[in-house]
């Protein structure tokens, strides 16, 4: 259990305040936090003397709590929790040990620091005593009305001016020696005000619970005098995680490491101090219900009348603009549902958060298997790119997050990854091999033939795209294209590939065909295409090779 510290109604600020007001102090003990709230747990100590009580705990987040229950033990009986805000106690009176300390640390430096500015000022005023020392001194070696009279004994002159000179240099001395004393003074006491502005600091991050503080108040019943331990519970959107990754894939042997880090953040004035923390992947706030189904019945119209244009003008240009037509909302095309997707992970250790209101903690690593290739896309792409693939069969998804990715332990970019449920099939990038750099050719000559709109009914075109090797040793590339192809009847499409592909229509897209190609060192190896495109007089070709 965290500290927990109970106080009678007698540390109220002030005056004592009434017989039947017990405050105590309750830590954040445990909480699970999902990627949005958490369920958190105070546990607090409190002696309850018989009869009926209020029971004032503080609470920092209080505010922002929803469903606050409290439990205690038997023969105990508790009301409903309510919010309160302003209760006033005596400084530190709610402390735990470490903010006990820390706050001493300060009144030690504030002694300190008083010392020290005593120092100073003793200093000081002996200094001003040995200047007016001095000053009576020069007025005396001045002459006139207020300096020394010349002794009727002229042989007591050099008696006279050896006594004026000697009194000056011995105060002279002494002011010398009190100002390097005043410099050390005036050191020490700008080290004591940085030891207490550390020593301030260092109490700010504790948290520790001011004079005015928010809490819950619970009215409890005892029948006899009990010593209890209460547990404080609720649910806060105060805090969350997110998770994040490093991929580390060893190119040669395609080992894949995934060191799985959590990253806990909270917002507000709660304190968490060595707290036990089990992170999930639950949403409380996610839809419960399915949602509610409606009859959809046909129904047919008259067709639609023409759209009438209307042209009007723009800088010199002529724009046709057709009345509004309604908006008829087009069904998704996809959905994406994880169906049973809740997992906990208990950290090992206990947590604890900063003022800067976020920890970046290890999880764990996994260790996958998988192939690695070069996957060239010309056209596109300068350079062919590492990909590797395999399977998560880590029997738990790798959740969405921001992720670095390191090949062979340099770091190549980094990006956030999608959803990997488990037992899915994987695909991660790990960035460019610039030795395989990427060719595309236009063979076709003829100029006008270039455009992306062609409105003669046939076109013939020539292209060649390729790798280049600039490495030592050869190469294994699967290089990726685009060839064209045709929906409508109307529009003929040949198209000739030498060599022929490796594969076609991968993952069932069509024209989307691959080459498995071995590249020599210092080797291009070129794929040819050809493409004759025919369609109807009238009709417009839009294509981009």
């Amino acid at each position: 259990m965290r500290f927990a510290l109970s106080l009678t109604a007698a540390l109220l600020c002030g005056t004592a305040a009434l017989a039947d007001d017990i405050v105590i102090r309750a830590d954040i003990d445990a909480a699970t936090v999902f990627l949005s709230g958490a369920e958190i747990t105070r546990r607090g100590s409190v002696t309850i003397p018989a009869g009926t009580h209020r029971l004032l705990i503080a609470m920092p987040d209080a505010a922002e709590a929803e469903r606050i229950g409290i439990t205690g033990p038997e023969g105990l009986s508790l009301g409903v929790p309510q919010p309160f805000s302003g209760q006033l106690i005596a400084e530190g009176a709610l402390d735990d040990a470490e903010q006990a300390a820390a706050r001493a640390a300060v009144t030690e430096a504030e002694t300190a620091l008083q010392l020290a500015q005593d120092d100073l000022a003793a200093a000081d005023a002996g200094l001003r005593a040995l200047e007016t020392q001095l000053s009576y001194l020069s007025a005396l070696s001045r002459g006139g009305p207020e300096g020394a009279a010349m002794p009727a004994d002229l042989a007591a002159l050099p008696q006279l001016l050896a006594t004026l000179g000697a009194e000056t240099e011995r105060v002279q001395t002494a002011i010398l020696a009190a100002q390097i004393a005043r410099r050390d003074l005036t050191g020490a006491v700008e080290d004591r005000q940085t030891e207490l502005d550390r020593a301030i600091n260092a109490l700010a991050q504790l948290r520790p619970l001011g004079p005015g503080f928010e809490g819950v108040e619970v009215r409890v019943t005892a029948e006899t005098e009990t010593t209890a331990d209460l547990m404080l519970q609720y649910l806060s959107f105060n805090a969350g995680w997110e998770p994040s990754y490093e991929f580390r894939l060893d190119s040669a042997t395609g080992a894949l490491e995934v060191a799985r880090y959590v990253t806990l953040y909270t917002d507000g004035d709660a304190h968490w101090q060595d707290v036990d923390v089990t992170v999930s992947t639950a949403e409380p706030n996610r839809q419960r219900s399915p949602s509610e189904v409606y009859p959809t019945p046909a129904r047919i119209m008259e067709p639609a009348p023409p759209i009438a244009m209307e042209t009007s003008r723009i800088g010199g240009f002529a724009l046709e603009m057709a009345d509004a037509a309604p908006v008829i909302a087009a069904e998704p095309v996809a959905t994406v549902a994880v169906e049973g997707l809740s997992l906990s992970y208990v950290l090992r250790d206990p947590v604890s958060i900063g003022p800067a209101g976020a920890a970046v903690l290890p999880l764990d690593t996994l260790t996958l298997a998988t192939e690695t290739e070069a996957r060239a896309v010309p056209r596109v792409d300068d350079t062919a790119f590492l990909v590797a693939s395999g399977r998560n069969d880590t029997r738990e998804p790798i959740l969405p997050g921001h992720a670095a990715f390191f090949r062979d332990g340099a770091l190549v970019g980094e990006d956030m990854t999608t959803m990997i449920p488990a037992g899915a099939e994987m695909e991660l990038a790990f960035g460019p091999l610039d030795h395989l750099r990427l060719v595309w050719i236009d063979r076709t000559l003829a100029e006008g033939d270039r455009g992306v709109f062609t409105t003669s009914n046939t076109q013939d075109r020539a292209i060649a795209f390729g790798v280049e090797n600039t490495s030592g040793s050869a190469e294994e590339v699967r290089l990726i294209y685009a060839t064209p192809f045709a929906e409508q009847e109307d529009l003929d499409i040949d198209v000739t590939l030498a060599p022929a592909p490796d594969a076609r229509d991968i993952d069932d897209r069509r024209g989307i065909h691959a080459w498995n190609l071995t590249v020599a060192p210092g080797e291009t190896q070129l794929i040819e295409m050809g493409v004759t495109l025919e369609w109807p007089e009238g009709q417009v070709l839009t294509w981009w090779p």
